[in-house]
């Protein structure tokens, strides 16, 4: 589905003008500090190596934000948001080399990653909210739909998040190789509008290099589903894609996950995941499994177990167990992981 940037274009210029333009008085802006640590022990065996590691989560890595907002009357808010990660030994750049060691630590991490997430202005009116800068594009986040209460440790991309850069044996194809969500085109700096009509949400976003995404929610206590677009016009062969994902949760506590996302790079590669899961008051349970098919050499496929406790609000404890394969390709073996951390936020 081709998405027009001709007609977006003009859209988004008028949206910005108007809320820049509208009629503004004089007040503080507000700014609050946040972030959090998310610190995990992992022991991995990719079949060759085995060893025990001290890694930061990239599921939900260590970060911290500021936010800020002020009242410009007129029923008019304008603000900013700035968030930057800063992660020691992140678990998504371990490698084999990390495990090959006598204790735990491994003698090989993954070094530190500092990275920019958002950096972006915005404002907010009966027109509803236009944000410029760096920040997810429209179709982020397409495939995340999920109620489970897992998601710290376990999600549709945690293969990729944990063990991004371990090979599957001896194959020379790591996980981040052969494993993809499809998630829309991530973070970018962009121009995004978002519109809310009770519990039905739409956005669209147009990013440097002609990155178009759009996306359409829906959410309520018990049901949520998200459908995303994108086309990446910047990719030198105007890659399209597309995602869906939902979530239900019952009453009793018992939860259902899917997504099913793609694009048309190369040989259309796909992936699909499932999951079911079950919440009590502090602890969350669940099993998902997940394939990537013709991303690259072999079909990719995963499946764990979760649990989490909520200990209080901002801190969590959680353990999971995954076993990740690689199909048809010589050398291959399967990465079997055992982890358990903390994430606290402030």
């Amino acid at each position: 589905m081709r998405i027009k940037t001709k007609k977006l274009v003009p859209f988004l210029a008028i949206a910005t003008t108007a809320a820049v333009l509208l009629p503004a008085s004089a007040s503080a802006v507000e700014f609050e500090m946040s972030g959090q640590v998310n610190r995990l022990i992992m022991n991995v065996d990719n079949g060759e190596e085995d060893g025990t590691v001290h890694t930061d989560n990239s599921v939900s890595g260590s970060r911290v934000r500021i936010k800020g907002q002020g009242d410009l009357g007129d029923d008019l808010t304008a603000g900013v948001y700035w968030e930057y990660q800063l992660q020691s030994n992140p678990s998504s750049k371990i490698t084999e080399d990390s495990l090959d060691s006598d204790g735990i630590g491994g003698d090989v991490g993954g070094g530190d990653d500092f990275s920019l997430r958002q950096s972006n202005v915005w404002f907010k009116g009966n027109f509803g909210k236009v944000a410029i800068g760096q920040g997810s594009g429209a179709a982020d986040g397409s495939t995340e739909i999920d109620k489970s209460g897992t998601t710290v440790i376990q999600y549709v991309d945690a293969s990729r998040d944990l063990l991004g850069s371990m090979e599957y044996g001896t194959s020379g194809v790591t996980v981040g190789d052969a494993r993809s969500a499809f998630d829309g085109l991530g973070r970018n700096d962009n121009i995004r509008y978002d519109a809310a009509i009770e519990d039905f949400a739409l956005a669209a976003s147009l990013g440097n290099g002609d990155k178009v995404e759009v996306s359409a929610r829906y959410k309520s206590d018990s049901f949520e589903i998200m459908l995303g677009l994108w086309d990446d016009k910047d990719s030198g062969d105007d890659v399209q894609g597309e995602a869906i994902s939902a979530s239900w949760l019952a009453a009793n506590g018992f939860n259902l996950t899917g997504a099913y996302s793609g694009d048309d790079s190369d040989e259309d590669p796909t992936n699909v995941y499932v999951k079911a899961g079950y919440k009590m008051d502090k602890d969350s349970f669940a099993i998902d499994w997940s394939e990537t098919k013709d991303l690259g050499d072999g079909d990719a496929n995963s499946v764990s177990v979760a649990w989490v406790r909520d200990m209080m609000q901002g801190i969590q404890v959680y353990a999971s167990y995954r076993v990740d394969s690689l199909d048809d390709v010589a050398g291959e073996d399967d990465i079997t992981a055992l982890a358990g951390g903390a994430r606290i936020k402030f």
